[in-house]
């Protein structure tokens, strides 16, 4: 019998019995269906994970950092601050990360480029206003934007490597409550004011050779400066923001972010170089706090010591010598050095081998290419588990396609008793009714695929509105042709080792007996 004689033959059974049929190939279908969405969103997800990293450079980076137990952060702002008050750790780290050591990692072989990140550890800046109102300063983030560290925005663009304007980007919970929820590209471009503390002495701020009385704290303040220059009225610096942070950089907290020299003009600030006091002609000395007689150290956010009650006279004092201030370099190793490094290597499969170098340096690194691969399996293990989920919906439908077929050879013994009496080989009745199965599978799986297809493209608007604010933003949510072709394959395969058993069944049957059946 020809191929198409087998065919027409199973065909003709299938519409025979219509319900039992529709029904088989319905739990088919459910299945199918459910395999098609669900293995379509974990792919797209995954394969824009790729994209997002290969677009990015991030599965070229690496993370240097002083923690061993860092993980990967593209953009720099979350992680593990060993400097920063906040985590108790007041230990000096063995290996800091100072200017010199970005210059030894960026001449290791296979680097393309280095770029450094700092945390704002005091509060130099106290809060930012727009359109009349004003809102506290968290965390400010300092970092060299020469292109190899790359924030996910929402709207806007990255930071320029030369900064002359004071241009920054802003976390989305600055622009909500600024009002720019609903579009944060009208944000870009917005200028608004930095507000300094009092005690301020950086860039923009005026340095007299007279200076104020200073603050007196007390025992118990908290937040208070005392020093020499700490009687200096705050300073406004205004700011232009050209763009806003994707929440993967910082989750729900507030967080400005500027250029590294822009950073280090506010926060490496300038101290007086010797300070006369009327009256008492005690002195102090500038950044390395040498002071003489009752002087006070400068350290904190322009000097002094919390709780000035050992501190110098609280009168007005003269500055002598000028201005000084401590050089880029020196701030930054006196204050802990900086929070992380990012590598770029030149190539992915150079990646490790500049990691195994960085390590040999006493730091340690994390790499984008760890980090995708831990995605990766991630997404693999959830789509394991879900195509799980559907396979036993398919499993149920094989039992049910089982069912069918011996069903079905009962019916039709009489019908195969006439085949064999007429010279029907056992293979041929054997490949009639495994067909027939198999039709069940194919259908069940076509048609599972077609509904699986039409649900996400009518939801693939929904899902990528919910998406749009995240990681997943550019998600394209099809279904790829190869899943079509594994799920018609899986669904046929499904059907054709249902069908087997019924099928050598009705094979096996006596023609003799089989015609006396009824």
């Amino acid at each position: 019998m020809r191929l198409a004689d087998y065919l027409s033959l199973s065909l003709r059974s299938l519409r025979r019995s219509k319900v039992r049929s529709l029904l088989t190939i319905f739990a088919i279908v459910i299945g199918a269906t459910g395999i098609t969405v669900m293995l379509t969103f974990v792919t797209s997800v995954k394969n824009l994970t790729v994209a997002s990293f290969v677009k990015t450079g991030q599965i070229k980076q690496i993370q240097v950092s002083q923690q061993t137990n860092m993980t990967y952060d593209p953009s720099g702002t979350r992680g593990n601050y060993s400097n920063s008050p906040e985590t108790g750790n007041s230990s000096t780290p063995s290996i800091v990360l100072t200017p010199t050591l970005e210059a030894k990692i960026a001449s290791l072989p296979h680097v393309n480029g280095v770029a450094g990140m700092f945390r704002g550890h005091e509060q130099a800046l106290s809060n930012i206003s727009y359109a009349g109102k004003k809102w506290v300063v968290q965390t400010v983030i300092g970092y060299e934007a020469n292109g190899v560290i790359k924030p996910a925005l929402l709207a806007g663009r990255v930071l320029p490597a030369a900064d002359s304007e004071n241009q920054i980007l802003i976390s989305t919970s600055y622009a909500d409550v600024m009002g720019f929820s609903k579009d944060y590209s009208k944000l870009v471009g917005t200028k608004i004011s930095l507000h300094t503390s009092n005690g301020y002495a950086g860039f923009g701020a005026n340095l007299p050779t007279r200076l104020p009385p200073q603050v007196q704290c007390g025992q118990q303040s908290k937040g208070c400066f005392g020093g020499p220059t700490s009687g200096l009225p705050a300073t406004d610096i205004q700011a232009t923001i050209v763009g806003v942070l994707d929440s993967s950089n910082s989750g729900d907290e507030p967080i400005i972010m500027m250029q590294m020299s822009n950073f280090l003009k506010i926060y490496n600030q300038y101290q007086p170089k010797k300070v006369i006091y009327d009256f008492q002609n005690q002195s102090s000395n500038g950044p390395n706090g040498n002071g003489t007689g009752g002087s006070s150290n400068n350290g904190g956010n322009n000097g002094g010591n919390k709780g000035g009650s050992n501190g110098p006279p609280p009168g007005p004092a003269t500055v002598q010598g000028g201005w000084i201030k401590l050089s880029d370099a020196d701030y930054l190793k006196q204050a802990g050095g900086f929070d992380s490094f990012m590598v770029e290597a030149d190539d992915i499969s150079n990646v490790a081998a500049v990691a195994a170098s960085i390590d040999r340096l006493g730091v340690s690194s994390a790499t984008g290419l760890a980090a995708l691969n831990e995605q990766k399996s991630q997404a693999n293990t959830i789509g394991l588990v879900l195509g799980a989920l559907g396979f036993v919906a398919l499993f149920i439908a094989a039992l049910g396609v089982m069912n069918t077929m011996i069903m079905s050879v009962l019916q039709r013994t009489r019908e195969i008793g006439v085949m064999r009496a007429l010279g029907a080989r056992r293979r041929t009745i054997r490949r009639i009714f495994t067909l027939e199965a198999t039709a069940i599978g194919f259908l069940g799986g076509l048609i599972g695929v077609t509904f699986g297809s039409i649900f996400v493209l009518v939801a693939k608007p929904v899902i990528t509105n919910m998406v749009k604010a995240g990681t997943l933003t550019g998600a394209t949510f099809t279904v790829p042709p190869w899943l079509m072709l594994m799920v018609i394959t899986g669904t046929s395969a499904i059907g054709f080792f249902s069908g087997y058993f019924p099928a050598r069944r009705a094979a096996n049957l006596d023609p003799v007996e089989a015609l006396r059946y009824e």
